[in-house]
């Protein structure tokens, strides 16, 4: 690892620290900008799942190509819930929405996990149901490990992620929660892991990096 990588990790740190951490304001931008970024995941997934073009979900809901490029882009922040409906019964869904309390921060390793399988999926192109058949893996069992912080996967959905990730099976497993002592390095990994990674429709040049990096880490250790 390079000096200049080290660096750049640490501004990055720096800066979320300094302009984010206790600032309620920027931390609301910051939410609210994950709240766009997931819905434009969402409908992206949930099309390509369909097999489905942007420019033939539109014509399903009488609208326009752009308009549903926009409504996959994770800057947008212009989603309604009567557009999200029509989309919804277009691809045979429906839409729940539900007002929760706030849930207590999960662990750092935990969330690391979740984040890895979903962006190690997408930077290879495919969607929940391909990995799915690939490896014979019930898909919401797939989708519950990547957005559910309470679920932990059985060892042989562990077995089948590591080695079609190329990834070493006890720091992934490690990494589930399902085993307990975790070594400080993956710890320290995870955390880096995590602040350079956010749940975003496609992998940026930086989080593809950090995405590299991590599965090196975590094949070779």
């Amino acid at each position: 690892m390079t000096g200049a990588r080290k660096s750049t990790t640490s501004a990055v740190a720096i800066l979320r620290k300094r302009y984010i951490q206790g600032d309620a304001k920027r931390k609301k931008s910051v939410e609210k900008e994950y709240i766009s970024a997931s819905i434009a995941a969402m409908i992206y997934e949930l099309r390509k799942d369909a097999g489905l073009t942007q420019h033939e979900l539109a014509e399903l809901i009488c609208t326009t190509q752009s308009v549903i490029s926009r409504l996959e882009d994770s800057d947008y922040d212009g989603h309604s819930l009567p557009m999200l409906d029509r989309i919804a019964k277009a691809l045979h869904k429906r839409v729940k929405v539900s007002i929760e309390e706030p849930q207590v921060r999960e662990d750092t390793v935990h969330y690391a996990f979740r984040r890895f399988v979903q962006a190690a999926r997408r930077k290879c192109g495919l969607t929940i149901r391909q990995v799915s058949k690939k490896l014979e893996i019930d898909s919401t069992e797939l989708e519950r490990l990547e957005s559910d912080p309470s679920y932990h996967p059985s060892p042989v959905t562990l077995t089948k992620l590591s080695k079609f990730y190329g990834v070493n099976q006890e720091l992934l497993a490690a990494l589930a929660g399902t085993i307990k002592n975790v070594p400080p390095e993956l710890k320290r990994q995870a955390n880096r892991f995590t602040t350079q990674s956010d749940a975003i429709a496609k992998l940026s040049n930086a989080e593809r990096k950090a995405l590299d990096e991590f599965m090196r880490f975590l094949n070779d250790a």
